[in-house]
């Protein structure tokens, strides 16, 4: 690895978000943080130590919406949270593993905690709760519910004295807690000011959030736009709360808030809507904090953001809904899958994506692109914009994907194509990778992440080139790594040609591996051309499928509804059915079936998977 091209990849991070990460590293290593944000014990100066706080009141007129469906908590969209009692807030929801939470949150290192992923201890703090028992409380009006949230945000302030220890880390962590909280007290008291202990701990997260978002930006993902919206939102509430309408500090973060919005909106969301994380869950993730912003920009009726804000995110909402399946709101797991969401209040899966899609286009369109009879539909219930046409939303024809991914469809199939741009940086090596989908069913899959941090092999394994439905040149990856989340090389792809109905893509990584992907849909056919060259010893191309009856016969592989045959136009070395792993949810694996087809020479491997009409 040449320096010259590692001087390449951290030039293309960015010169001011190289800056901006070494002044925090450096302001870490000085104890800056230590003096700036200083460790308490209390919410206000006028709590008294260890009392409990009302931050929720019962309304004065509640009002009672008995249609609203109920669901259970899960972590992770699949793990069970019991809620009789509040949880440890320091224990791993996944093993026994305790944080020791005892130091300045500056003075922690997220991967020697001795816990495992961090992220499984995140999980509860993340206060998804919040909205939960909202919706118990709206659906029953019992005031024992809001009891139990009171109790549970009292022991979560006891155990996590403000700065300190594991659970105030990460701004990001910080920022949806904020969101939580807004959600929460717009559910429950809707337009009425927020309780004076809420307002304060709304403001310590922003005293926490502000000073540290020079470094979340500078990682052009979602961390800038969690926190922005965080800083906008919380500030919209305290500037309604008599403590701190005067304060000039608020007006200062608001306008600072507005800006990220922008700029983000501006910068990080391509042409096509496409986000710079090439992550679809992240995706999500990033329209979901846009529309809750846009949600409470309508409903304290400040004025609207910069026209390019709202053009950005009309392409977001479109390019979430071509990714997701109308029927079952299943979407290829394509980039990093962890488990991230905002508001979870719906008793959809995880995995399914209207509510997002139907929300957001309500907000940012004006229009329902579902029909509002679905359990989808309660999130825009509870979060509804002002104004929304009965009007059916027809997709303008001219809305494609044109970046970090291209897509084929008809009305039988559709299939996803991964094209790296090399304009922000890659999650993992996933270059010409493709999902199929011949209906609802998706056929050829992504694996998702699994964990950030957990055993070697895995933690190789998910991100890697054999995880995913692509070529592997000389048992090697596609790009070598710098560190845990940073590759070197960034990879290119070029379009040399594309319809409706074909497309043909390539690249060519430093050691001059070769890879040209042509496809070719139709209603009863996909054709996948892969022509490989460049490697010195062996290739091998692999297709990870749905779990199914497959039997391989020869060259062929057949199922109940498909069949997928391999040819090529040299010696095929070696075809065979093996065993990979699929995340479909964060920190949860399943073995999945994957064809492995091996070449020893370059040339040209053809797949042909058919289907009845």
């Amino acid at each position: 690895m040449s320096m010259l091209s590692k001087i390449i990849t951290y030039k293309r991070l960015g010169i001011l978000n190289l800056l901006n990460v070494a002044i925090y590293r450096i302001a870490l290593r000085m104890g800056y943080f230590v003096k700036k944000q200083p460790v308490s014990t209390r919410i206000d100066s006028s709590q008294e130590e260890g009392s409990p706080v009302i931050f929720f009141e019962t309304p004065l007129s509640p009002i009672k919406h008995e249609n609203l469906k109920l669901y259970p908590l899960k972590a992770f969209g699949w793990l069970p949270i019991d809620t009789d009692s509040p949880p440890n807030w320091l224990q791993s929801i996944i093993s026994n593993s305790v944080a020791d939470n005892n130091e300045h949150w500056s003075q922690l290192d997220d991967f020697s905690l001795n816990i495992g992923d961090i992220k499984t201890v995140w999980e509860l703090s993340r206060f998804d709760w919040a909205p939960h028992f909202s919706v118990q409380y709206l659906k029953s009006n019992d005031s024992e519910i809001l009891n139990k949230l009171n109790d549970w945000l009292n022991d979560w302030c006891q155990k996590n004295p403000i700065n300190q220890g594991i659970n105030w880390k990460c701004g990001q962590e910080a920022s949806i807690r904020i969101l939580h909280l807004a959600a929460t007290s717009y559910l429950i008291n809707t337009n009425t000011p927020i309780s004076s202990p809420l307002a304060q701990l709304i403001y310590q997260h922003l005293l926490r959030i502000v000073p540290t978002m020079p470094y979340a930006m500078a990682q052009d993902n979602n961390h800038g736009t969690s926190e922005a919206a965080a800083v906008y939102i919380g500030c919209l509430l305290l500037e309604n709360h008599s403590d701190f309408s005067d304060t000039k500090q608020i007006k200062k973060w608001i306008v600072k808030g507005q800006y990220w919005l922008e700029n983000r909106a501006n910068k990080l969301i391509n042409a096509d809507g496409a986000f710079s994380q090439n992550s679809v869950n992240y995706h999500r993730l990033m329209l979901d904090s846009m529309s809750l912003t846009e949600f409470f920009r309508q409903q304290y009726k400040k004025a609207k953001f910069h026209k390019s804000f709202y053009q950005k995110m009309q392409k977001a909402c479109f390019w979430l809904f071509l990714m997701t399946d109308k029927k079952t709101g299943r979407v290829p797991i394509l980039g990093a899958n962890d488990g991230a969401q905002i508001l979870p209040i719906t008793p959809c899966d995880y995995l399914d994506y209207r509510p997002s899609v139907q929300w957001a286009q309500a907000i940012f369109l004006g229009y329902y692109p579902y029909t509002k009879n679905g359990s989808y539909q309660q999130l825009a219930t509870l979060f509804p914009p002002k104004t929304v046409s009965n009007v059916p939303l027809k997709i303008p024809s001219n809305i494609f994907l044109s970046s970090s991914f291209h897509m084929l469809r008809n009305d039988k199939a559709r299939c996803y194509l991964r094209t790296p741009d090399a304009k922000f940086r890659p999650g993992c090596s996933d270059a010409l990778h493709l999902d199929f989908w011949l209906g609802e069913q998706n056929i050829l899959i992504s694996t998702g992440s699994y964990s950030y941090n957990c055993e070697k092999k895995l933690q190789d394994y998910f991100p890697s080139v054999k995880a995913h439905n692509t070529v592997q040149f000389d048992r090697g990856e596609q790009m070598p790594r710098l560190s845990r989340f940073l590759y070197n090389d960034w990879i290119k792809t070029k379009i040399l040609s594309k319809s409706s109905y074909s497309i043909s893509a390539y690249y060519r990584n430093t050691k001059k591996y070769t890879h040209l992907r042509t496809l070719n849909l139709s209603n009863t056919k996909l054709i996948i051309k892969d022509s490989v060259s460049g490697f010195k010893n062996q290739t091998v191309l692999r297709w990870h499928l749905a779990p199914s009856n497959w039997q391989l016969v020869g060259n062929k592989l057949l199922s109940d509804k498909v069949n997928i045959e391999v040819t090529a136009n040299g010696l095929i070395e070696k075809l065979v059915l093996v065993e990979g792993l699929q995340s479909r949810y964060y920190y949860k694996k399943e073995i999945i079936p994957v064809l492995e087809v091996t070449l020893a020479k370059p040339g040209d491997i053809t797949t042909l998977i058919s289907w009845s009409n």
